[in-house]
């Protein structure tokens, strides 16, 4: 009998310690991100040296569901100006691979880097752009996040104007080659942004987001594939705006 009830308080003990990493987890991770202002443009190069760059808050991200730290890291960092949304990417990798080159291609099921925005935390449009290291695009205006057509409607749209700019620190598609990382920079035009109406975001202003990786490699990572994203997501589920981080406009 004891060694039941002392049994019984190690899978207690077991289970809170479990559930306490998970809370300690989703505690780590900012609720809201302050998107820094940029005065001036700044140049898609992938190069990430423009003063803005510099006060930006680095975002790590994070293992869907578990909130473990990933096996591949990522980096990312986000700011604007009267006319775009930047994203930057610094994507840690050791076989970087890309094949698809046409617009709107399958690109998340390759090593593809995520951008989630949803500008009326109320509404139920958001957009998506999957972009590869090849800087080839997926985007997508998503209306309706359950449509059982949802595909094909949302791939539908294409954000004219977009910027991207991918530098690679290694050899695309060479796997006996280790490689070191990827930069993605990406500017998103707030003009062609159907939910916006034309308007832009001012300062105080509050939107959802979530940033998304998908890597994958056959010789690097034990399944072959890890996901990862920004947001603390409680179910596998990138599409999932309830979990979502605010942006706040600085």
């Amino acid at each position: 009998m004891r060694r039941i009830s002392l049994l019984f308080a190690v899978v207690l003990l077991a289970s809170a310690i479990s559930g306490c990493v998970w809370i300690c987890s989703a505690e780590m991770i900012e609720d809201a991100y302050h998107c820094p202002y940029s005065s001036t443009p700044i140049t898609v190069d992938g190069k990430l040296n423009e003063p803005v760059w510099e006060r930006a808050k680095t975002i790590s991200f994070v293992i869907p569901v578990s909130l473990a730290e990933p096996i591949s890291k990522t980096e990312a960092r986000i700011a604007y100006d009267k006319d775009f949304l930047y994203v930057a990417f610094k994507a840690y990798d050791d076989d970087i691979c890309g094949i698809l080159t046409k617009r709107d291609s399958a690109t998340c099921q390759e090593d593809a880097l995520e951008i989630f925005l949803k500008t009326d935390p109320e509404k139920e449009p958001y957009f998506d752009f999957e972009i590869n290291a090849l800087g080839t695009v997926y985007d997508s205006y998503v209306e309706k996040r359950d449509s059982t057509d949802g595909d094909r409607c949302w791939s539908g749209w294409n954000c004219a104007g977009l910027k991207i700019a991918s530098d690679v620190k290694g050899t695309i598609n060479k796997m006996a080659v280790k490689d070191e990382y990827w930069i993605l920079e990406v500017a998103i035009p707030f003009a062609e942004l159907p939910a916006l109406g034309g308007k832009h975001p001012v300062k105080g202003d509050t939107w959802l987001f979530n940033l998304a990786r998908c890597n994958n490699s056959c010789l690097h990572l034990p399944e072959d594939n890890e996901l990862s994203a920004s947001a603390p997501l409680s179910k596998l589920n990138f599409h999932r705006y309830e979990d979502w981080n605010k942006l706040i406009f600085d």
